[in-house]
């Protein structure tokens, strides 16, 4: 299976006889069946029947930096993309907690795996990713701790923060939630901040995914400008842990010279992502 990279700049013929690329909402149940999660999906123009690797994304908090870029960037290059909005989070149905974008995470992917879905829009269920940015980095690597099938998943500044409960930096993070709240259905500033600390106990920090990542094929993507999620602090505890193990998993970690945001590198991480995924399906051929 081979990702297209040189259409991440531009964009790839149209071929006869081929379906041509297509854009298509999507409404997923999550939370148990209590709410609809609201989305898009981006494929590829391929040949009748033929399946294609899936990158499921996942935007940071509340979400003002998407991925849609991203997306339409491995939409050219052959992969089938598919972005959601967490409940509570851009019109999407139900109520915005921290431990439920774990959850909606998980329910993108297990929709996007049924045969029905698969069929319709060509995705190998064999090859599939998650890519998280910020908030959605933290909610990639504990959804793919619970989906074994979960082909990699490349983080982009993960915000760790359970790591700020065990810093003692709690205030940062109450900061920052309240920064997002005006566009999220929430219960109540209360409950998200007690949703945090839960989140804390049940160990969904980063550092604690180490036993169950070791072996996965994990991508780290740090900005060494940031002043949002640091690398050092939010990568760096479990990156350590995992150099420490050897593994025949295709894991990396690479710095850019950027903000939180990637504001200044949008292209470039986006042909970084594409280079990892190919050296993973690589692997998986070898």
């Amino acid at each position: 299976m081979t990702l297209h990279l040189e259409y991440m700049y531009q964009d790839p013929p149209c071929r006869p006889g081929e379906i041509p690329p297509a854009l298509e909402g999507l409404s997923i149940l999550s939370g148990g069946g209590d709410a609809h999660i609201y989305g898009k999906v981006m494929t590829p123009g391929r040949p009748p029947g033929e399946r294609r690797p899936c990158a499921i994304l996942l935007h940071g908090y509340p979400g003002y930096t998407s991925l849609f870029d991203i997306g339409q960037g491995l939409r050219r290059m052959g992969a089938v993309a598919v972005s959601i909005s967490y409940r509570g989070c851009w019109g999407s149905e139900g109520q915005y907690t921290l431990s439920g974008i774990i959850e909606d995470a998980v329910a993108a992917a297990e929709w996007a795996r049924t045969t029905e879905t698969a069929s319709k829009y060509g995705i190998d269920t064999d090859k599939m990713f998650f890519i998280g940015h910020s908030m959605g980095g933290f909610a990639a690597v504990n959804a793919m701790r619970r989906l074994p099938w979960i082909c990699g998943a490349a983080v982009m500044a993960p915000y760790d923060f359970p790591s700020l409960f065990e810093r003692g930096d709690e205030e940062s993070l109450k900061e920052l939630l309240i920064q997002g709240a005006d566009v999220l259905r929430l219960s109540s500033m209360k409950d998200l901040y007690e949703d945090a600390q839960y989140c804390l106990h049940a160990e969904f920090g980063l550092r604690h995914a180490a036993e169950d990542l070791k072996d996965r094929n994990l991508y780290f993507i740090g900005a060494a400008k940031d002043d949002v999620a640091p690398a050092a602090d939010m990568i760096g505890p479990l990156w350590r842990q995992l150099q420490l193990h050897e593994t025949a998993a295709v894991q990396q970690f690479d710095m850019l010279e950027a903000d939180h945001a990637f504001d200044e590198t949008r292209l470039t991480v986006g042909a970084m992502i594409g280079q990892w995924m190919q050296a993973v399906l690589d692997k998986a051929t070898s």
